[in-house]
Order: structure tokens, then C-alpha cells, then sequence
């Protein structure tokens, strides 16, 4: 998934592996897939959660707990 996601948001952010989810930090707001990112992220079964962090957007997820 990791691999899949760095894939598709290739320059427009950076990606860590954040406690089984991820922390997508936006670098370039214009040209970053947003909706490819959620779909990916939501129908994989994760939780998502929009921040701004020193003036940069940031999709934070993580696996959903049933």
C-alpha cells in the first residue's frame, strides 16, 4: 500500500508510515491527487483525518478498528 500510494502522489508529497497508517504531508496543493489519495485510503478500510502542520496540509490515516 505504502508503495502504491507513494506511486500516485509521486512529487506533489512526502509519505511516511505513521503507527500501521500514514502521514501524507502536502507539498504542492494544486497538482495533489486528492481523490485518487481518499478513494485509495477509504476503500482500503482506513479512517482519514485532514491537519496543517508549519503551513502545509496533512492526510493522516490509519487502519479503521472494528
Amino acid at each position: 500500500m505504502f508503495l502504491v500510494l507513494k506511486k500516485i502522489i509521486g512529487s506533489t508529497a512526502k509519505i511516511a508510515e505513521d503507527y500501521g497508517g500514514y502521514e501524507i504531508t502536502v507539498i504542492d496543493n494544486e497538482k495533489f491527487p486528492w481523490m485518487d489519495v481518499f478513494s485509495l485510503l477509504l476503500d482500503s478500510g482506513f479512517q482519514v483525518w485532514i491537519d496543517k502542520k508549519n503551513s502545509h496540509i496533512q492526510v493522516l490515516s490509519k487502519p479503521e478498528v472494528n
